[in-house]
């Protein structure tokens, strides 16, 4: 009798609410943090109206090679045709061109230096030292794996079919960690140039490595985005990578762990706000509430106004929300 209620109760809300409420057996892990709503039906047909100007693909300004097809009988019947062309027409196709591995083998000379008394060699900048795979091939590999999300299997399996280089995985992956070696000074200046910004984005979402959860954690400015990776969703992770006070202004969701970096300046992301105003909405429709809720709204659209228009028109637009907000 109890899981009848249950049932008919969540039926209700769902009526009410226009959401679907999940069965009561649902572990609360299994819920997801956010649902968005369901979309109406599209407002127009797809596509252009009809009568439109024709669009296609441009003509590539160069032209690399050129073909000329001449027939020599008749296609149909088979007859004798006409000794030249009655007519020309061009056509313009793109293709990719077959390819082949290049195998290049470099003499390095070594020449004795009497200042040093040793024998010095140039260094070879078309691969990492004691690698037989070129950089351009291993600049590709990296970025159809972290850069496109191709999984491994899938990249040697290009690699060996169409590009014709028999690689094998574990080499792959070798070739990969010696890169991030070479990457990962750059990493670190990305991240404090990221630091140092004047208003700093952070988020987290999942990230399974081996089948294991993880977390990505994002930390963006105006020109540069830091990724981050790591077991933790809460304060550890915050830890390692504001390792002193932000001097700047962190703009994050309402997440719990966010309130324990320490910033000159913290904002709410308008969007969350938004959605955490609706929220309050099903459950409170006093008109106080509706009244707070109006002109909160109304900030923080005229503040997203206020960014994209400049510093003049965000004082026009906030002007109204600044007198109305100043205690008295």
């Amino acid at each position: 009798m109890v899981g009848v209620l249950v049932e008919v109760s969540a039926q209700f809300v769902e009526k009410a609410t226009g959401t679907k409420q999940p069965h009561p057996s649902t572990p609360s892990g299994m819920l997801p943090i956010y649902e968005k709503p369901p979309t109406g039906k599209r407002p127009r047909k797809p596509g252009r109206k009809e009568g439109h100007p024709g669009s296609r693909r441009s003509t590539p300004p160069e032209i690399t090679a050129r073909k000329e097809h001449v027939l020599a009988v008749c296609p149909d019947c088979g007859g004798n045709l006409s000794q030249k062309p009655c007519r020309r027409r061009t056509r313009t196709i793109e293709d990719i061109p077959e390819v082949k591995p290049e195998v290049t083998e470099h003499t390095i000379c070594g020449s004795y230096c009497r200042r040093c008394k040793k024998i010095v060699e140039p260094v070879v900048t078309d691969a990492l030292p004691g690698s037989k795979i070129g950089v351009y091939l291993l600049a590709l590999t990296a970025w159809l794996h972290y850069g496109v999300g191709m999984t491994l299997s899938q990249i040697l399996l290009l690699l060996n079919c169409h590009l014709r280089f028999p690689l094998s995985a574990g080499g792959l992956v070798q070739m990969w960690y010696r890169l991030q070696e070479v990457l990962y000074a750059w990493y670190e200046q990305i991240g404090e140039e990221v630091k140092a910004g004047g208003v700093v984005c952070a988020d987290e979402t999942g990230w399974r490595v081996s089948g294991i959860l993880h977390w990505l954690w994002c930390f963006t400015t105006s020109t540069a985005t830091y990724y981050m990776i790591d077991r933790s969703r809460g304060q550890p992770a915050l830890k390692k990578f504001f390792t002193e006070a932000l001097a700047g202004v962190l703009i994050t969701d309402f997440w719990g762990p966010y309130e324990h970096v320490i910033a000159a300046f913290k904002q709410k992301c308008l969007v969350h706000l938004l959605r955490e105003l609706k929220k309050v909405d099903l459950r409170n429709r006093s008109p106080g509430w509706r009244a707070f809720r109006k002109t909160q709204a109304a900030c923080a659209r005229r503040a997203a106004l206020a960014q994209t228009r400049g510093s003049l028109v965000a004082r026009v637009c906030l002007a109204p929300d600044q007198t109305r907000l100043t205690p008295r």
